[in-house]
């Protein structure tokens, strides 16, 4: 069993959303939480994006050290390891989110004893509730970033995560960023009458940054999983993005209902469902345990090998230490780390 990442269907993907944002005169900071690898991140970077993203610290910190020069860490991070950021924001461009006046005002005290100014974000709940203060309570972390030293108020983010695979049809999905997007929007309109300007407005994500555009609030958008897909993205966005990655599984044993393949629990992720056999639509895949998994529908003998297309591709690449480089003609070319929280 491996992890197999298409690098055509990957460039096209990247060179496809590129241009969307292009085209639509926004910038594109790509979500690195989905393929974990710095050298995507640079090829990205390459292709236009005016940086990256990163959900965590730890995150940061790995695409710093490898040498991406520009990353915004997209969440709050624990009061402990504000001495760690700053340490890092003196090897690369960083920019971060606040959502309260704590993280704030250790940052600005951590910078000014190192003689730099953090650019720093407001993060507004646009009904994720996950992290994020009211759109009226902007201001008041505005306000403050503006009495101190050592931080400036940079701008606003607004992740509108619980529409992305929001159940139901297009008009749906619409409803519920239109909500979102409203939020935002007041939560700008606030700050411009208490007279600061907001230049950089940043969120939304693959599933929902065809409405984010046309929306037009956002300055910045950062998708992720576009980079090489899944089946729930494919199913909530259709066929603009194509699938770049694959579990390729094996034939250990032929059944009478089927065979099993050396590809469970940890090698799926199973928050999205089990995944697609790829090229067989009427073929199913059931998990069998932690090593094994069963397909039905399929023609297979013991040794050959099974595509599968998972549910959720962040959850699915973090089981795993590398990706099996491949080509559209079947070649392999090689292998590429992936970054272990272990």
């Amino acid at each position: 069993m491996e992890l197999v990442l298409n690098l055509d269907a990957l460039d096209r993907n990247l060179r496809r959303m590129a241009d969307r944002c292009a085209a639509a005169g926004v910038r594109l900071r790509p979500h690195t939480k989905t393929h974990r690898s710095p050298w995507v991140a640079q090829r990205q970077i390459a292709l236009g994006a005016a940086g990256v993203a990163a959900a965590t610290l730890d995150d940061t910190e790995w695409l710093v050290k490898s040498g991406v020069n520009d990353v915004l860490l997209t969440s709050p991070f624990a009061l402990a390891a504000v001495e760690r950021y700053v340490e890092l924001a003196e090897l690369a461009k960083l920019s971060v989110v606040v959502d309260g006046p704590a993280l704030l005002l250790a940052l600005a005290d951590a910078a000014r004893a190192r003689g730099l100014v953090l650019p720093v974000l407001v993060d507004v709940d646009v009904g994720q509730h996950r992290t994020g203060v009211e759109p009226h309570a902007a201001v008041d972390l505005a306000e403050l970033a503006g009495d101190l030293t050592g931080v400036r108020f940079a701008g606003l983010q607004g992740y509108e995560g619980h529409c992305m695979l929001a159940p139901g049809s297009d008009a749906e999905r619409a409803q519920c960023t239109a909500a979102a997007y409203e939020r935002l929007e007041a939560a700008k309109a606030a700050l411009a009458d208490r007279g600061f300007p907001v230049d950089w407005v940043t969120g939304a994500g693959t599933g929902t940054h065809e409405l984010a555009i046309r929306a037009g609030v956002f300055t910045e958008l950062q998708p992720g999983s576009y980079c090489v897909m899944d089946t729930s993205y494919q199913a909530a966005i259709g066929d603009g993005f194509e699938a770049a990655l694959y579990v390729v599984a094996t034939v250990v044993s032929k059944r009478k209902e089927g065979v099993t393949v050396d590809a469970g629990w940890k090698a799926i992720s199973v928050d999205a469902g089990p995944p697609a056999v790829h090229g067989a639509p009427r073929a199913t895949y059931q998990f069998a345990g932690d090593e094994h998994g069963l397909v039905t529908g399929v023609q297979a003998r013991v040794g050959d090998t099974i595509a599968l297309v998972p549910g959720h591709c962040d959850t699915t690449i973090h089981l795993h230490r590398q990706y099996t480089l491949v080509r559209d003609d079947g070649r392999t070319c090689g292998t590429l780390p992936i970054r272990s929280t272990g």
